[in-house]
């Protein structure tokens, strides 16, 4: 895990060379790889941060001036989802 301030000084010294978002047990999750380790973004207080939509990870990313990173919504079903159908669909892989 990464503090928020410790991202920060990361991101400043030119360490952070990757970054994605992924599905968590609460949420979804920012990672980013810094040299050779990948990190979890933590919340100021302590523990992971979850963001509930895609818009707030890309939000907090930007903050931190990195607007390139990659995303992985498997398994992760956005609220809106939820309300509107009674199951996500099928999935598509973008490679393909």
């Amino acid at each position: 895990m990464v503090a928020p301030k410790v991202l920060k000084e990361l991101i400043a010294a030119g360490s952070v060379s990757a970054a994605r978002v992924e599905p968590g047990d609460k949420g979804l999750l920012i990672v980013v790889r810094a040299g050779m380790n990948e990190r979890v973004l933590g919340a100021a207080r302590g523990g992971l941060r979850y963001f509930q939509s895609l818009d707030g990870a890309a939000s907090v990313l930007q903050g931190y001036g990195i607007m390139k990173f990659d995303v992985n919504t498997e398994h992760w079903v956005p609220k809106t989802m939820v309300r509107g159908y009674k199951q996500a669909p099928a999935s598509v892989d973008a490679d393909e």
